[in-house]
């Protein structure tokens, strides 16, 4: 007996009310800010870019993966040898859920995911002793608004901040807050 209460008390969240587009490519562009930061230091910025695959478990469950990456962030760099530019880019694979609200007859999302991410920081012409390319892992976290632009809800416009934070090798200790404009399709 209590398991057909407990079984008719969790079906209806498994049951699905609507069909739902459950693949879905996110393009995204934006800009990022280094935080966590001691005051005094120099703050790193950049323009970021990137692109995300997500697939819905159910209505309000996504498994995504992607690629972000901030080009760019240190510019130039005065060295006894003169002024460089270091041409580095942080680049971050994030892994993970996203869940998602629906609101307003499925026009209008907000989501929330959490996530573990793979960095890779590159840099290409290095003055001596400035620095070297470094790995790590770490979390994600991000929120996003979103709206359908389109009645059948395939294209989407949204907005969405995120927070990275990666411990790597040699003491690297990377935040990052990034703030981007999102394109999604879904199908």
């Amino acid at each position: 007996m209590r398991r057909i209460a407990l079984l008719s008390c969790i079906l209806p969240f498994l049951a699905y009310g609507q069909s739902f587009e459950r693949n879905e490519f996110t393009f995204n562009g934006g800009y990022g800010w280094q935080a966590g930061v001691p005051t005094g230091s120099p703050r790193l910025s950049a323009v970021s870019l990137g692109g995300t695959y997500s697939f819905r478990l159910r209505r309000w469950l996504a498994l995504e993966g992607g690629l972000l990456t901030a080009i760019d962030p240190t510019g130039f760099v005065g060295a006894y040898a003169g002024s460089f530019n270091v041409h580095d880019r942080f680049t971050w694979v994030p892994f993970g859920a996203r869940f998602i609200l629906p609101l307003r007859h499925d026009r209008f999302e907000l989501s929330a995911g959490v996530a573990g991410v793979y960095e890779r920081y590159t840099q290409h012409e290095t003055p001596v002793s400035y620095g070297t390319s470094y790995s790590g892992g770490g979390g994600y976290f991000k929120a996003e608004a979103a709206v359908a632009l389109d009645p059948g809800r395939h294209f989407w416009l949204g907005a969405t901040p995120q927070l990275i934070l990666v411990n790597g090798s040699y003491g690297a200790r990377d935040r990052w807050f990034v703030l981007t404009g999102d394109v999604s399709f879904r199908f």
